[in-house]
């Protein structure tokens, strides 16, 4: 009996050993597709068992359930529905752009219909990857490797002669990386790579006219913008693909006028017909999508067609915008160029991935032209020795008389007539017809054609010349067989979505011209400020306001500004604000797109030209910087900033600047102080939950934050009303998790804080009592030897308090 033994291991080296053993597991043995046959190892088990079977496209089809008992027993020990799912992708022609499979039976349909099960569908290798991926397989292209229990070899790659990674595309999540390439048309990839291989210099935008663009298998129209530029000069990029539409009059029945309507023959690449057609239906029923009174689904054998009848007084050209903007018929494919190059991930660019494929296909062409050239060099040295045996057979016959068995012929015919092992075997077995004056001619004509052969492999071997254009020869053959024409139309980008938004450009610039500003108040009221309007909330300082409106929001009115609401939830949404500046609207649901304006903690205004950087303060006491990039700040979708746990909430937001400060308030009046420049603020992903900056104590809340500079006044405003100040560099700086800056003079009795601003700001804020003022606080002096502020008219009842408190960049002056 063995005895146990125990180890002690560190369980933070044993977790970060396992899980990056399963990260890369996953990445090169499932999720990521290898960059020379374009195909995951699921894929390539599946065509390597099918070539197996026999199941070549000239041979019956074979049930689905047998592809995957071979692939699952010999080569992918994982779940057959997995394997059954990978195979349907292959067949289907809506999925995949050169289907490598055929298929007969239900595959399922462009309206998400699951597949028949794996018992009842049957499939056959279509010529396609029969020819591209198999022919070569058994001429030594290829290494091999065990498979997971022994028992059978399978191939490390299969000998594609096609760059199928780009020509079908592919998708894959894997452990913090994923890859999304969209399909692409094979003569265009073919003209790329001829024109790639005679001039290895030829420029990106004499490439980019080769290959126009990715070509889905579902059609549709590609609006061709800087998304594309950026997929195949960077390696991601985000291209807008949408659907085809016209307008055409209908005829709806004997004795009916005939009424317009919508055909949609095409939507974009996954998208499903069914799930847009419920989409749209619901969008028309709660008002989001006006002017349709009917939709129907009229596809057949022969195509798609999903007719959308209009309303007698509609226009169509508004309806096709809206269901641009307002439904996936106009989305973006988010592609990623993340491929296996030598087993590891690598983002390629178009350029470097062609040149890529080019090397393969290059050292495999190679490969199989040794091959050939062991196997004609064998086969002329048989035939050599049978030319020899033709010319001294009576020799032979006597020596074989003679000797006592094979291997004592063996032995004196190797030397008496110069023959080696192999012809002196190949003599020896030789059949008496290949003794007549014929079969004599045969040999020798055979082996002329064997020397010529050889002769030529040699070349090919030795003039890279020669042997790039036997690959061009090859790749021109291979589109003369398999090229379809381009499906998806390449249009000029129009920004649709800018043009609808974009209001009349003499009456922006007037609006800049005037100084324009435009405001949001607490009741989510949004109107455009000219001075004379403005001039009066500058006259209301510092007193109570007849209105009951208090600002939240004010910026000034520029070309480039987008608007961006901040909400508690970390959500982020763009005012549409061109589309909406000549009235006064309330924002509301219907606006800002589903989002309670309630929910809205603040609004900034950004330079769409510009990067910016957000950062939230959280109610755990957590900071978190993100960036806001160009794309980020342009999107009308609205986006998540931040992961929170259940219960926190986001306190306040800013937009990053480098040289000034964050300056928290709690309730109990602990302040802090951190430079926004510190390197422990550094910015973080989307998915993060931030940095814990504040230790909060029990009960205690953080209640507000401000922006400020070294030499700025600090304003605390408690829930009573009482107004302290304090200058910005009296409070040091804190560091995360301290316990912050606590002023003796600034003390509270049955009161707490709710407010910080500076200097540069103002205060408009409301009392429980329905009264409304705003308050410069540079105006009023503070009290002898006191922090405290001498704000004369703001006189509260004993049971009266403030609420709704903005803080606002003080614009007006």
């Amino acid at each position: 009996m063995t005895k146990e033994k125990f180890t002690s291991i560190s369980l933070q080296e044993e977790m970060q050993r396992s899980y990056l053993e399963y990260a890369m597991s996953v990445i090169v043995g499932r999720a990521l597709p290898d960059a020379r046959d374009g195909l995951k190892p699921v894929q390539r088990r599946i065509l390597f068992a099918m070539h197996e079977l026999g199941l070549t496209p000239d041979r019956p089809f074979r049930k689905c359930a047998r592809v995957v008992g071979d692939v699952l027993g010999k080569y992918h020990p994982h779940g057959d529905q997995a394997v059954y799912e990978a195979l349907v992708r292959l067949v289907q022609d809506f999925s995949t752009k050169y289907p490598t499979l055929d298929g007969h039976g239900n595959f399922g349909s462009v309206d998400n219909d699951p597949p028949a099960a794996m018992r009842y569908t049957e499939t056959r290798l279509a010529p396609i990857a029969h020819e591209c991926f198999l022919q070569e397989i058994e001429t030594d292209t290829v290494s091999y490797s065990n498979n997971f229990d022994g028992s059978q070899k399978e191939p490390d790659i299969l000998p594609a002669q096609l760059p199928f990674l780009l020509l079908n595309g592919s998708s894959g999540i894997a452990v913090g990386m994923a890859t999304n390439i969209p399909p692409h048309n094979l003569g265009e990839i073919i003209d790329g790579l001829i024109a790639l291989i005679r001039d290895k210099d030829i420029s990106d935008s004499k490439l980019s006219k080769i290959i126009l663009g990715p070509d889905f298998p579902t059609g549709g129209e590609l609006l061709y913008n800087n998304g594309i530029k950026n997929v195949y000069l960077e390696g991601r990029g985000s291209i807008t693909i949408r659907g085809v539409i016209k307008s055409e009059e209908i005829n709806l029945g004997k004795g009916k006028h005939k009424r317009n309507a919508l055909i949609i023959s095409e939507l974009p690449y996954q998208i499903s017909k069914a799930g847009w057609i419920e989409k749209l239906a619901e969008l028309v029923n709660i008002g989001k999508i006006d002017g349709i009174s009917d939709i129907r689904d009229e596809s057949d054998r022969d195509g798609m067609r999903i007719v959308i009848e209009l309303k007698k007084d509609s226009n169509p050209e508004i309806v096709i915008s809206n269901l641009y903007k307002k439904t996936t018929l106009q989305s973006n494919f988010g592609a990623i160029l993340l491929a296996l190059v030598n087993g590891k991930p690598v983002q390629l660019t178009l350029r470097k991935y062609l040149n890529y494929f080019l090397e393969f296909r290059e050292e495999t062409i190679r490969k199989r032209t040794k091959y050939f050239l062991k196997i004609a060099s064998e086969k002329l040295e048989i035939l050599e020795g049978f030319s020899i045996a033709t010319k001294n057979i009576k020799n032979i016959i006597e020596i074989i008389q003679n000797s006592e068995n094979v291997s004592e012929a063996k032995s004196i015919l190797i030397p008496k007539l110069d023959l080696s092992n192999k012809q002196a075997d190949a003599v020896l077995s030789m059949p008496l017809k290949k003794l007549t004056n014929l079969e004599k001619k045969q040999v020798e004509n055979e082996i002329n054609q064997l020397f010529e052969k050889k002769k030529y492999l040699s070349t090919l071997l030795n003039n890279r010349s020669l042997l790039l254009e036997t690959l061009i020869k090859e790749l021109i053959e291979l589109k003369k067989k398999f090229n379809v024409k381009r499906k998806t139309k390449i249009l000029k980008d129009i920004n649709q979505s800018e043009e609808l938004d974009t209001i009349n450009n003499q009456i922006l610039e007037d609006l800049i011209i005037k100084d324009a500003k435009i405001s949001i108040d607490n009741r989510f009221y949004f109107k455009k400020l000219i001075y004379y309007n403005y001039k009066k909330l500058l006259d209301q300082e510092n007193k109570f306001i007849e209105n009951k409106n208090v600002q939240k929001f004010i910026c000034n009115i520029k070309k480039s500004l987008r608007i961006i609401g901040v909400t508690s939830s970390g959500k982020v949404l763009q005012i549409n604000w061109k589309s909406i500046i000549n009235n006064v609207y309330k924002l509301d649901n219907k606006i800002l797109g589903n989002i309670n304006p309630k929910e809205i903690i603040n609004f900034h205004d950004l330079d769409s030209n510009l990067e910016n950087y957000i950062c939230i303060i959280c109610s755990d006491g957590k900071f978190k910087k993100v960036l806001l990039d160009k794309d980020m700040i342009r999107s009308t979708r609205i986006f998540s900033i931040t992961k929170l746990k259940n219960s926190t909430k986001i306190i306040d937001s800013f937009i990053y600047s480098q040289e000034e400060n964050i300056i928290i308030l709690t309730s109990i009046g602990r302040i802090f102080k951190f430079n926004l420049s510190n390197e422990y603020l550094k910015p973080s992903s989307k998915q993060s939950q931030g940095i814990l900056l504040v230790n909060l104590l029990p009960k205690e809340q953080i209640v507000s934050c401000c922006k400020s500079k070294e030499k700025d006044l600090l304003y605390l405003i408690s829930n009573k009303g009482k107004f302290f100040e304090l200058k910005i560099n009296e409070v040091y700086n804190s560091y995360n998790s301290k316990l912050g800056y606590i002023n003796e003079k600034i003390q509270l009795n049955n009161d707490h804080f709710i407010k910080v601003l500076t200097n540069n700001q103002y205060i408009d804020f409301e009392t429980n009592k329905n009264k409304s003022a705003r308050i410069n606080l540079t105006k009023f002096s503070s009290k002898p030897n006191k922090n405290i502020l001498n704000v004369d008219f703001l006189n509260l009842e004993k049971d009266e308090f403030l609420e709704n408190c903005s803080s606002l960049d003080n614009l007006l002056n």
